[in-house]
């Protein structure tokens, strides 16, 4: 066991299990929570991405958010570390890049990268054995998709103040 997944795993006596939809929502819990802040909008794009997903399909909006308001009751009792590690333990192999994604895209949301989230992505790919150069290219993809999504933003936003 590497040294940062003994810092991940950390003191887990009272050991939850979570399905996998719960540690898909766990790792976007601890994304949203890594730089300290929990911002209305990474929340909302939290909602938005894990309704897309097939793990999610039989949820309802207000079953994902009783799920998170869980999750974040976890999270300020145990720590991210440890919901990390007790969503790292149950998760497939098959959705380790995706939550891995799904966090880098929560980190980007709101248009900041603050040292405590790069830390977090840092070891979250190393948790989840994602290799560093898939995680690369994955922070590259969803970072470009942000820019254009901000930019289209932007444009529309421009748009409408002309047609004043």
């Amino acid at each position: 066991m590497s040294l940062l997944n003994k810092v991940f795993k950390g003191n887990n006596a009272n050991k939850v299990r979570f399905s996998q939809a719960e540690a898909i929502a766990a790792i976007a819990v601890s994304a949203i929570a890594s730089d300290g802040y929990l911002l209305d909008i990474e929340t909302e794009r939290v909602i938005t991405l894990l309704s897309q997903m097939e793990l999610f399909k039989g949820y309802s909006e207000k079953q994902i958010t009783k799920t998170l308001d869980k999750l974040l009751n976890m999270l300020s009792e145990k720590g991210i570390n440890n919901l990390v590690a007790t969503a790292n333990d149950v998760l497939h192999p098959e959705y380790k890049e995706t939550a891995f994604t799904l966090a880098t895209n929560i980190i980007l949301v709101d248009g900041v990268l603050s040292g405590k989230e790069q830390v977090f992505l840092t070891r979250l790919c190393q948790v989840l054995e994602v290799p560093a150069e898939t995680a690369s290219q994955i922070f590259q993809e969803q970072s470009e998709n942000y820019q254009l999504t901000k930019k289209k933003s932007r444009k529309y936003k421009n748009n409408q103040n002309q047609e004043e």
